[in-house]
């Protein structure tokens, strides 16, 4: 081959390679920034806001439970138990953030008919417990603890649609959405190590051919060393370097997120709407009278929720700490359950109702919130620690790809101008 056609040869041979390596940077860069962006402000998002829906549901539906307790004291009619005006009012900021939970959904087209039926469902909740609750109102002067059979009636009717409907929709929904972020995750960390991968193979390939051309150039023209082959070899060798370092960190934050924060997370997420729906199962069996189905159906409630406590494997020493200090708060909820079945069993109601509904220590409105605000903290720790990874794993390439395919260009630019005055010696 006549040694002009061989540089141009060799020349194109180089600038494919650093284009290549260029592609694979450019390619790697934009699917793991964007994977990354799309897993912690699509999916997770999505996931926290149902998770959170199942919560507020499922408390609502204590407080109109709750409703129904109050009353005046069975041996003086001048004496009020109970605190109906915390349970109305919390019902009301249950009843917003449901509505403003659910408007964030709207957008999502994939689960469009899910949030639909939700919607369905939680209006036939509101006619059923405002049928209760109108009742009730008419017969203000009872004693606590003995609603109108009819107004506890709807408020059953309320129940049955709220934990055998709605609330296995919303934690189907739930459900879908954590499955989603875990896929998105997976996606992500295969994107990163796969681009790890491309950008280290086309780089030790782009450096072997210009470190080729370079020992040719050297062999053929008497040269030690050409500067500008030696510049772009230098370019390609601190991208691919610096590609596989970035890329390989990313896939590693983006699994280290997952596993310590995403997955905790939404165990906990799950335990914060289980806890919630054994308040308002307990609020209805007081006020079904003790029935035995719903203080079956609670005990399981509470088994399932001390199962979500137990810390995994993967809990660090300081979130031991926080897990035990959460279920220390669980057992004076478990405390005040234990006191109304003996209350009940006395028929010493006035004092249940006091319990169930006032906030004081050793109180249910209390402990309860205690216990729930402890495990919601502790559930935003690791849903921090999950957004903290995945920012790191975007963060980790920032400047790329525009930095690294800038370099690269340069590189080319170096590889036209290194082979430019071999060519002129032939003219």
């Amino acid at each position: 081959m006549p040694p002009p056609a061989r540089l141009v040869v060799q020349a194109t041979a180089a600038l494919v390679a650093v284009l290549a390596l260029c592609l694979a940077v450019v390619v790697g860069a934009v699917a793991v920034r964007s994977d990354a962006e799309r897993l912690r402000d699509t999916s997770a998002h999505r996931a926290a806001v149902a998770a959170e829906l199942g919560f507020a549901l499922a408390d609502l539906d204590a407080q109109r439970a709750n409703q129904l307790v109050p009353g005046h004291a069975a041996d003086d009619p001048e004496v009020s138990v109970g605190n109906r005006l915390l349970a109305l009012i919390t019902a009301q900021q249950r009843r917003a953030q449901a509505s403003d939970l659910l408007r964030q959904l709207g957008g999502d087209e994939a689960h469009a008919a899910q949030v639909r039926g939700i919607l369905d469902l939680l209006g036939r909740y509101d006619d059923a417990g405002g049928r209760a609750a109108y009742v009730d109102e008419q017969h203000h002067e009872r004693a606590a603890g003995h609603p109108p059979a009819v107004a506890v009636a709807f408020s059953a009717e309320a129940g049955d649609i709220m934990h055998s409907h709605l609330l296995p929709k919303v934690a189907t929904l739930a459900n879908a959405y954590d499955a989603q972020a875990v896929a998105a995750s997976r996606t992500a960390q295969d994107a990163a190590w796969g681009s790890a991968v491309a950008v280290g193979v086309l780089g030790l390939v782009a450096v072997a051919v210009l470190l080729w051309w370079q020992r040719d150039l050297a062999r053929r023209y008497r040269r030690v060393l050409n500067p500008a082959l030696a510049a772009a070899t230098a370019v390609a060798l601190g991208v691919t370097l610096a590609g596989v370092v970035s890329f390989t960190g990313a896939a590693a934050d983006l699994d280290a997120g997952t596993r310590d924060g995403l997955r905790p997370w939404s165990r906990l997420a799950q335990a914060r709407a289980v806890a919630a729906e054994a308040a308002a199962t307990q609020s209805r069996w007081l006020v079904n009278g003790a029935e035995p189905q719903q203080r079956a159906e609670l005990d399981a409630l509470n088994r399932r929720l001390e199962g979500l406590l137990a810390p995994g494997g993967w809990a660090s020493a300081d979130e031991r700490r926080a897990y035990a200090d959460v279920n220390e708060r669980y057992g004076h909820f478990r405390a005040d359950d234990r006191k109304l079945v003996e209350l009940m069993a006395g028929k010493r109601i006035d004092e249940a109702a006091v319990v169930l509904t006032d906030v004081g220590r050793g109180e249910v409105g209390f402990d309860f919130w205690d216990f729930a605000t402890t495990l919601d903290a502790l559930a935003r720790d690791q849903q921090a620690d999950f957004v903290s990874r995945t920012d790191a794993a975007r963060s980790g390439l920032d400047g790329w790809p525009a930095v690294p395919a800038g370099l690269l260009g340069v590189a080319a630019v170096l590889v036209v101008v290194g082979v430019r005055p071999r060519l002129a010696e032939y003219r």
